[in-house]
């Protein structure tokens, strides 16, 4: 179809939208139990009968029997059409419909069935009498059999040859590889998760659509995921969801930082737990637990990282509490994550604590007073003014209100001040146009010229990637470096007639090899942060995993504080930095 709408977008958004609030923009429900009723908009009658089932996203009416999704109610109740009822939804949903000419629907049924066969492979495997220290190792983190059959966790040795043998035989190298569990170099196929101890991770439906690894020694990365892709979206996904959905004893979902907590909680009969995959919390994970309860407590570590994590979490909360939705904050005692916390002290004590989680009113002082003496005049000011830049993210009047009510309260504070523009009335004016003096990087340029030529093969792995940023940078303040670095030869007379070479060559430095490294990750640093409008986010994925040695984190926390005029991604990227050791 010509101009047609993609079926996956169509599916995403219905998946995305929370049936209660959407069905509410056109009638008032009452909550009954876990279901929403009121009378049916679609006939006439005295006795509600009409019925909203967040958990299975669908609606019903037992008097006329009308029923369907959140885009049938829409369709019906406004006599639309099926493509202006998904425009509909679309706009209430504040995201744009694509179009494509032609669309050609995703089919990933393959990619299941080598998911679940690989997942199996992993789980025998511990019955390997090999793999014996790895049964010792989850016994010791307090896994029992049960726990591990219920979770399917597994082990991905090194060798996975038995495995790749039985997919090939039912399936082809490109519908393996699309599955991202083997990769493929010269040599042949090689697993993804190698050495790892293995979470599969299922979507809501209960497919499994990846794989989390956790080594168990010092090894690095201690997490890896599966890539994102068509079907495995870290930023949609959350683990242990489908199982904490399924849990009737409940009304809320517990938010935690990782797999071994969501497990280790329901070990102890906490089933309603789950867990982001290596990525910050997004507007997709809220809709998604929101979809199914009106409740959600998210429970991270009390150290600076789980504070931000909690403030990130805040933030999207913010635009997502209305009506009977709450949000609340637990921080376990310092030192406890709710993985050690639930197995030293029982689940008896974390429901306790659950019990006492702050409400989103008060988190929100907590955090913004941190470090401040309500005494002072000018931390009240402070605290006002970060709580003034919250206001118009918040959607409900409500929540709007009780927050205004708590700060006002605590700082004795006139409610209407906070929600004065303090800053004064400015007159229009025109601006300079103000020149930036662009950074000279001769010096740099010098070092990395003598580190190539005098480091060539200790450096070789290394240069690769900044050889490819240099070679498709448009840079015009490059230039002389990228003359002399992308000659094919630097024993060519050509490059060493040229100043640059010539200048570098009289620097007689006298590194060591691991020296020299350290200097060519750290001058490659510096340039590629001034050039490449990338890079930041390269870092900043990197400090997010931890991944940065500690002399290169020492180098760039040391360049950028010396920098002025930061980006914010920048400055994004030192906020991580500065929050590990």
């Amino acid at each position: 179809m010509a101009n047609s709408i993609p079926k996956d977008f169509i599916d995403n958004l219905i998946a995305d939208s929370d049936i209660v609030s959407v069905i509410n923009h056109y009638v008032s429900l009452s909550k009954k139990g876990n279901n929403y009723t009121c009378c049916c908009p679609f006939h006439e009658e005295k006795t509600p009968s009409f019925v909203v089932s967040p958990q299975k996203a669908i609606f019903h009416c037992f008097g006329c029997g009308a029923g369907g999704n959140v885009l049938t109610f829409i369709k019906d109740h406004e006599g639309l059409t099926f493509v202006e009822a998904v425009e509909r939804l679309a706009e209430l949903n504040n995201v744009t419909v694509p179009r494509e000419k032609s669309y050609i629907q995703n089919d990933f049924s393959k990619t299941y069935e080598i998911n679940e066969i690989t997942a199996n492979s992993y789980f025998k495997s511990l019955k390997n009498s090999e793999n014996k220290h790895i049964v010792e190792y989850l016994k010791t983190r307090g896994i029992s059999g049960e726990t591990a059959k219920n979770f399917k966790i597994g082990f991905a040795d090194f060798n996975q040859t038995k495995l790749l043998a039985e997919l090939q035989n039912k399936f082809s190298d490109k519908e393996i590889l699309e599955s991202g569990n083997f990769l493929r170099n010269e040599k042949g196929f090689y697993p993804f998760q190698r050495n790892r101890v293995t979470f599969p991770i299922q979507n809501s439906s209960g497919k499994i659509i990846g794989f989390g690894g956790r080594v168990i020694d010092d090894s690095q990365p201690k997490y890896l995921n599966s890539k994102d892709s068509k079907f495995f979206n870290k930023t949609r996904e959350l683990y242990g969801f489908n199982n904490a959905k399924k849990d009737q004893k409940t009304d809320d979902f517990i938010v935690t930082e990782g797999y071994m907590d969501v497990v280790m909680l329901s070990e102890h009969g906490v089933n309603n737990a789950v867990a982001s995959l290596g990525t910050a919390f997004s507007q997709n994970h809220m809709n998604a637990m929101f979809k199914m309860r009106r409740k959600i407590t998210f429970c991270f570590d009390s150290d600076e990282a789980g504070l931000k994590a909690a403030w990130r979490a805040l933030q999207i909360s913010l635009k997502n509490v209305f009506d009977d939705r709450t949000v609340r904050f637990l921080f376990l005692p310092e030192g406890y994550d709710p993985d050690s916390f639930v197995k030293e002290k029982g689940n008896k004590e974390f429901y306790k604590k659950l019990e006492r989680a702050m409400v989103l009113e008060s988190f929100t002082f907590q955090y913004l007073k941190r470090g401040k003496k309500l005494d002072s005049p000018e931390d009240i000011r402070q605290i006002i003014y970060e709580f003034k830049k919250l206001l118009p993210q918040i959607t409900s009047e409500t929540l709007k209100e009780t927050l205004l009510q708590k700060f006002s309260t605590e700082l004795n504070i006139n409610k209407e001040l906070l929600l004065k523009d303090d800053a004064p009335e400015r007159k229009p004016s025109f601006k300079k146009e103000v020149k930036i003096k662009k950074v000279n990087f001769e010096n740099e340029f010098l070092l990395l010229i003598y580190l190539l030529q005098t480091f060539k093969d200790d450096l070789d792995s290394l240069s690769n990637d900044f050889l490819s940023f240099l070679k498709n940078s448009k840079q015009s303040e490059i230039e002389p470096l990228k003359e002399v670095l992308l000659f094919e030869d630097y024993q060519d007379s050509a490059v060493k007639e040229t100043p640059l070479y010539a200048k570098a060559m009289m620097l007689g430095l006298n590194f060591t090899k691991e020296e020299a490294l350290i200097e060519f990750i750290r001058v490659t640093d510096q340039i590629r942060l001034e050039y490449d409008e990338f890079f930041t986010d390269y870092l900043i994925n990197l400090a997010k995993k931890k991944e940065l040695t500690a002399k290169r984190k020492e180098n760039l926390q040391n360049l950028l504080n010396l920098r002025d005029n930061n980006s914010v991604q920048e400055e994004e990227l030192v906020q991580f930095l500065n929050t590990y050791s």
